[in-house]
């Protein structure tokens, strides 16, 4: 029988794959104005961006679409931030639906700091979904992104909603869905990233607010 996932285990907080920020053990408040270049919110764009030129092509399964609307800025920076959080979803959930799970996969180490608060959540949990023999299916919706790249050009926030009502949690043998403990529609992701000794952007905290986003986007 596949137990049930703890109540913070719902899933929006999968669709980031880390714990609330007191397990994380990080800090998700923004850069101090004095020292942030941007502070804005990315703009228009197509729902679903490429993959960045430089960055690989994670590949996911029929089953799972992720939809990032308005997931560019006219900032060459602040797009780097953007691509690379993209791309940690979709390695997320890429390393979800293998068959078995695998937190270990080379995307995963590309997008994630090792080390960090979110390193070490996003392992366990997608451990968890290895042990109960658990999928996810559907589809995880991206929306209003705010990006914030710090003074010194190595530290960002990238803060954004998430929508999951389109998407479930599955038993990866019989394909029955899951029952949620505590489901909700819209939650806040609040980001932490750094760029690492070759100049890349990866995530380093991850916390959620569940009460910060609606169908409009980010409260402010």
């Amino acid at each position: 029988m596949v137990r049930q996932y703890r109540s913070a285990t719902t899933l929006a907080a999968l669709a980031a794959a880390t714990l609330l920020v007191t397990a994380c053990g990080g800090d998700d408040s923004p850069p101090s104005d004095d020292k942030v270049e941007g502070a804005r919110k990315s703009s228009p764009a197509q729902s679903s961006p490429a993959p960045p030129a430089d960055g690989p092509e994670i590949e996911l399964p029929g089953s799972v679409e992720l939809v990032f609307e308005d997931w560019e800025s006219d900032d060459p920076e602040e797009q780097a931030v953007l691509d690379s959080g993209a791309q940690r979803q979709r390695a997320t959930y890429e390393a979800i639906t293998r068959n078995p799970p695998d937190p270990n996969t080379e995307f995963i180490a590309l997008y994630n700091m090792k080390g960090t608060g979110a390193w070490t959540s996003l392992q366990d949990w997608i451990g968890e979904f290895k042990d109960a023999g658990a999928t996810v299916a559907g589809t995880f919706r991206f929306f209003d992104p705010e990006v914030r790249v710090a003074g010194n050009g190595i530290t960002a926030t990238l803060r954004f909603c998430s929508d999951e009502r389109a998407a479930d949690q599955k038993d990866r043998e019989s394909g029955e869905v899951l029952a949620q403990p505590d489901p909700y529609e819209y939650v806040e992701y609040s980001t932490t990233l750094q760029k690492n000794d070759d100049g890349k952007w990866q995530t380093a905290d991850v916390s959620n607010n569940r009460d910060a986003c609606d169908a409009g986007g980010l409260s402010q």
